[in-house]
């Protein structure tokens, strides 16, 4: 196994390890012969419609990865577009603050000849409008649910808080990077004085003057893209449905449990706050996090022995599904790259 698949697992174990034990020590007065029972009782077609829309969110992910590289690979395929972004989205299961997708996709994509300006800036794009649409909808349910806060805890007010600043900081700096050249370039340099301290003299200038060059075509490619209106407005759109299928989840969870009296808004509501909360915890997928704000939030609508089975549901929908799809996407690569590399024998 090698040092990166080890520090994967490790990482999922980390967050079953904190899932495991938060269950425990939150639920350890629950009788589990009713939360057996709850299970047991469980409508698997609301549950097949939950696991829909997190389909549903991936697919939508991938229309917006690919209408955006489409422009930079004519001959990319839709397939492969899903395929790429569940890569991303197992990457981003298995490192704190969701950190890893885009680097595993920019390398995805250059791998198919793209220049890696051009590929940077398709994920920036892609990315800014993500957050953008992150921030809007929940400034919406902010203002719809905020009677809801006042239920809470004052450090769950002040992490969703925080999860709102990140947010809105990455979006503002992202902008600015994209828009500003200079901006760019100062701070790929400043990111490569370190790496250049082990590059022999008379190779660093050439580095530079490479670094440069890719600067230049990011930053083209990205007021290209940006200018692009109509391409913007489209997957903006399919953003914003993307979000709003993974915010109605926990509803049709909260249905397979015979859970009718809470609203649709109401429950995607929670599910923001639950999302922006997590979002500020430093652990793979949030772990620690997602849960204690699900039972916050949750636990106000729901009965103990529901709750748990809730929690149980949701997390597997939202989050191991992407972990163990997303590890079934990366495989199909792994064996191409080994036939490659076997034919070059």
């Amino acid at each position: 196994m090698s040092k990166s698949t080890s520090r994967h697992v490790m990482s999922i174990l980390l967050v079953v390890a904190i899932s495991v034990g938060f269950i425990y020590f939150q639920f350890k007065d629950v009788k589990w012969s009713t939360v057996i029972d709850v299970l047991r009782h469980v409508n698997l077609i609301y549950i097949g419609i939950a696991c829909l829309a997190m389909f549903l969110y991936w697919w939508l992910e991938s229309l917006v990865l690919h209408r955006f590289a489409k422009q930079a690979d004519s001959t990319l395929k839709l397939r492969t577009s899903f395929r790429i972004t569940m890569i991303g989205q197992f990457f981003n299961s298995v490192t704190p603050f969701a950190s890893g997708g885009q680097p595993a996709q920019l390398y995805l994509l250059t791998r198919r000849k793209i220049d890696i300006g051009l590929a940077s800036s398709v994920l920036l794009i892609k990315f800014i409008i993500y957050q953008a649409m992150i921030v809007a909808t929940f400034i919406f349910f902010l203002i719809v649910g905020f009677p809801l806060l006042g239920h809470t805890t004052f450090e769950i007010k002040y992490l969703i808080l925080i999860g709102f600043v990140i947010n809105l900081v990455v979006i503002i700096g992202l902008i600015i990077v994209a828009k500003s050249e200079r901006v760019a370039s100062v701070i790929v340099h400043i990111l490569l004085k370190p790496a250049l301290l082990f590059v022999k003299k008379e190779k660093r200038e050439g580095i530079r003057e490479n670094a440069d060059s890719k600067i230049a075509s990011f930053h083209e490619e990205s007021l290209r893209f940006s200018g692009d209106k109509r391409l913007i407005w489209e997957c903006t759109a399919y953003t914003v449905l993307q979000l709003l299928f993974y915010l109605s989840i926990p509803y049709f969870v909260l249905l397979s449990m015979g859970v009718t009296d809470v609203g649709l808004l109401t429950v995607m509501t929670y599910h923001a706050f639950v999302m922006k909360l997590s979002s500020s915890i430093p652990t793979p997928g949030g772990s620690g996090g997602a849960e204690y704000s699900f039972t916050s939030f949750f636990g106000m609508v729901l009965s103990p022995d529901k709750l748990v089975i809730g929690l149980i549901l949701w997390r597997l929908i939202t989050y191991y599904s992407c972990t163990i799809f997303g590890a079934i996407a990366m495989i199909p690569f792994g064996r191409r790259k080994n036939r490659q590399l076997g034919g070059n024998k």
